[in-house]
């Protein structure tokens, strides 16, 4: 066995849960020389002072992946358990990210501790005592508590599909929350007087559903909304003679015209494609198309790039016959 290799197994022995290897733990093992010697040949990254990860893993990881590691990193060094709230929140929660997640930590403490930021952690002070569960062994604001305070701050549709998120009602698993829970965060809201975003908030807030099935359908929902078309109906089950064929992102009924939200996670990730191969997914796709189509309706499809640009999703959504709203 080579001295890397050696080192590299030496320290896989006091790796963490998630992968992360804790500065404090090799030096209770005698092990700070290995994980010196590991970093500086770049075999593991620092994700914050005192806290490592395999160069290989973070690699493999996705945007949301690295946001969530950073938020371990912080919470396997701190003192005290802390309570992640607002972007860190919706990050733990699974929320729909804004254009990108931050790079700092987000956390909320008692008013009297002060709200400094500093060193990657941004410190809230909440205006009431927060309420606050356990998730992923984490302590975290309650998922309505944290999509509302986001919808502060946030633009329309990424507020929105924080909210829609928090209380989406899926055919399969259960809900994040209720819409009754929704409306208690929302009341919270009424009571400071002049509360900065308040009334963004409170108008995200009414507009959110249980239906819509993915950050892009409420992003595309919420442009349709501002562009002054007719917000069409959601989630509207087809069935022709030989039964189910679909439940269709969107539907205007007044000209039989289906909408589709085509983001990239529909053909690649688990949560949707549930062991069916890309191809399979896109043919699968077509098939109930075609049924539908059969029915008599039309179809407009859409991906990201269409639904974030107002002018082009404005003239997309003129050129398929989409009526404004009065």
């Amino acid at each position: 066995m080579t001295q890397t290799s050696a080192e590299s197994t030496a320290l896989m022995a006091i790796t963490r849960a998630h992968g992360l290897i804790v500065r404090s733990d090799a030096m209770a093992f005698g092990l700070e020389q290995e994980l010196r010697r590991e970093f500086e040949r770049g075999r593991i990254v620092r994700l914050r002072h005192g806290v490592y990860l395999s160069t290989t893993l973070w690699s493999a990881l996705d945007q949301n992946e690295r946001y969530l590691c950073r938020i371990r990193a912080y919470a396997a060094i701190s003192p005290e358990p802390p309570l992640f709230s607002h972007y860190s929140a919706a990050a733990i929660w699974g929320l729909p990210r804004p254009t990108s997640w931050p790079t700092d930590v987000h956390i909320t403490v008692p008013e009297a501790s002060g709200g400094r930021s500093r060193h990657g952690v941004v410190r809230h002070t909440g205006e009431t005592e927060p309420v606050w569960v356990e998730r992923g062994g984490l302590r975290v604001t309650t998922v309505t508590d944290t999509a509302v305070q986001l919808a502060r701050v946030l633009a329309f549709p990424e507020a929105v599909a924080m909210l829609d998120r928090a209380i989406h009602i899926p055919r399969r698993g259960v809900s994040l929350a209720t819409r009754d829970e929704l409306e208690t965060s929302l009341e919270a809201l009424r009571t400071p007087a002049r509360l900065k975003g308040r009334d963004a908030a409170l108008r995200a807030g009414a507009f959110a559903t249980t239906q819509s099935g993915s950050g892009g359908e409420s992003t595309s929902r919420s442009n349709i909304f501002l562009l002054g078309f007719v917000v069409p109906e959601l989630q509207v089950r087809f069935d022709d003679a030989l039964g189910f064929i679909a439940f269709v992102d969107f539907f205007w009924r007044m000209i039989n015209k289906v909408g589709e939200f085509d983001g990239l996670g529909k053909y690649v990730t688990e949560e949707y494609t549930r062991g069916r191969t890309t191809a399979q997914v896109v043919m699968e796709e077509k098939a109930r198309e075609d049924r539908v189509r059969a029915l008599g309706p039309t179809f407009a499809r859409w991906d990201w790039p269409i639904a974030r640009d107002l002018t082009v999703f404005g003239r997309f959504l003129t050129g398929h016959g989409i009526p404004r709203a009065r």
